[in-house]
């Protein structure tokens, strides 16, 4: 084990600990007041939040607005790994108190249509939450998720998503593990709003040509499941609301590639819906808008296809 890891694991088990310990009311505000606290100090972090935002909204928003919303980004943060660090804690009561939604008839569909199905969200607002609920509603889901670098904290989080009953594919073993889940009619969930660089396509996302992960349309159009898009949306009283759309069926007729952009195109512009409404809960400190060495920034072109 590496010293760094060691120290970041333990750490990351202490504040997991304090939370678990905690009532949920006070955890989460506890986090919230953390999350203002890592923005103000963390600096690096700070400054591609208010770039990104500056990218994103252009003069329709002052700098003095940026700064505020940056504050609750970070706020927002800290709430979600709070309530994240609690899943030992909260069982399938405690989560249907939390969380409430609409389009829950998306998943019946899906279930009856036997293919299983595509769930595609975006770091937006918990959305670690969202299939934690969808497994309290009774639809099997696991997440499709990148390993962490550090393997002991991966392996705990691991830990708090199959707490609340959520399985676990790691995307850089094997896509046979995806096959299987969606051929046993489960929902695989995927969080496709970060940069792909050489291996995505090219879609719009606010105005500006960005490489989008190409996995979740690929997935449907080759397996013929159906694509359900949806985002969690936090309460002022940090309750949760689910809005799940209706399943997109990829067109067996239609050209795979064509397919694949269409359906590319329109889970972005769908996330980009959600962030508009809600700008505070997305994970804006992530470096969007990065160019994509040697691809074309033409919108619907594939940077790289085999």
């Amino acid at each position: 084990m590496k010293i760094n890891h060691g120290i970041e694991y333990l750490l990351f088990r202490l504040v997991s600990l304090i939370f678990q310990i905690l009532p949920h009311r006070v955890a989460v505000k506890l986090g919230e007041r953390l999350g203002r606290a890592t923005g103000n100090l963390w600096t690096a972090r700070h400054k591609v939040v208010i770039r990104n935002l500056e990218i994103a909204f252009g003069d329709k928003m002052a700098p003095a607005e940026r700064e505020v919303l940056s504050r609750e980004i970070f706020g927002n943060i800290g709430k979600t790994v709070a309530e994240i660090c609690r899943f030992p804690k909260m069982g399938k009561e405690k989560i249907l108190q939390l969380v409430d939604s609409e389009g829950e008839e998306s998943f019946r569909e899906v279930l009856d249509y036997g293919k299983g199905a595509i769930l595609v969200s975006s770091h937006f607002g918990n959305w670690e939450l969202i299939g934690a609920y969808v497994n309290t509603l009774g639809y099997p889901i696991d997440f499709m998720v990148r390993g962490q670098h550090n393997r002991y904290v991966d392996n705990y989080l691991t830990f708090l998503r199959e707490c609340c009953g959520v399985g676990v594919i790691h995307s850089e073993r094997s896509m046979k593990d995806v096959v299987r889940a969606l051929r046993n009619n489960r929902q695989v969930a995927i969080v496709s709003d970060q940069h792909e660089g050489s291996r995505g396509i090219i879609i719009n996302f606010f105005g500006r040509p960005v490489s989008v992960p190409r996995a979740p349309a690929t997935l449907a159009v080759k397996l013929g499941a159906p694509m359900v898009t949806g985002h969690i949306f936090r309460r002022r009283d940090n309750t949760h609301h689910c809005i799940f759309d209706k399943p997109e069926y990829p067109d067996s007729n239609a050209d795979p590639k064509d397919e694949i952009i269409r359906l590319t195109r329109l889970f972005t512009k769908r996330i980009e819906d959600a962030i508009r409404r809600r700008p505070e809960l997305w994970l804006w400190t992530h470096r969007r808008f990065k160019p994509v060495p040697g691809g074309e920034q033409i919108e619907g072109s594939y940077v790289e296809y085999d």
